[in-house]
């Protein structure tokens, strides 16, 4: 009997657990992964040129983003972190880019099982508060277009 390879269920994210508990504490591409996501599940795509900064923002007042390093480059502000996360999410497709935004991709649903194999309940709904306010960060940032007419 002959058995073909099959493919891991975690697509994008190889490297990592396949739905197991890991006793390890959360990596800072997985909290940004997750907070992004998180905040494309509205109906308003993220602009990926504001991304970077905000999180940047934010740093200073959200503890669960203390290990996101920037580079700082006169008005320009770049963390090869996000940037990762990115790359990871719209290859596993769990994130689309449309016209230079982030948009949720069509395995987005599943992401949040991919964090609860390794992530606590706390730790989770701490990434799931921050990506809030991120979120309502890109709304205000961007411009609300439902207070636009």
């Amino acid at each position: 009997m002959w058995i073909e390879k099959a493919e891991p269920l975690t697509r994008g994210f190889p490297e990592e657990t396949t739905g197991a508990m890991v006793n390890r504490p959360p990596r800072i591409k997985d909290i940004i992964s997750g907070m992004i996501l998180l905040a494309a599940r509205g109906r308003d795509p993220i602009p990926l040129a504001k991304v970077h900064s905000i999180l940047h923002e934010m740093k200073s007042h959200e503890s669960i983003l203390s290990g996101l390093r920037f580079s700082l480059t006169g008005a320009v502000c770049y963390s090869r972190d996000v940037d990762q996360a990115i790359t990871h999410l719209t290859e596993g497709g769990f994130l689309e880019i449309v016209n230079g935004s982030a948009v949720l991709g069509e395995r987005g649903h599943e992401f949040g099982d991919y964090l609860s194999g390794f992530l606590t309940n706390s730790q989770i709904q701490a990434v799931h508060s921050a990506s809030l306010r991120f979120h309502e960060r890109v709304r205000r940032d961007v411009g609300d277009p439902r207070n636009r007419r």
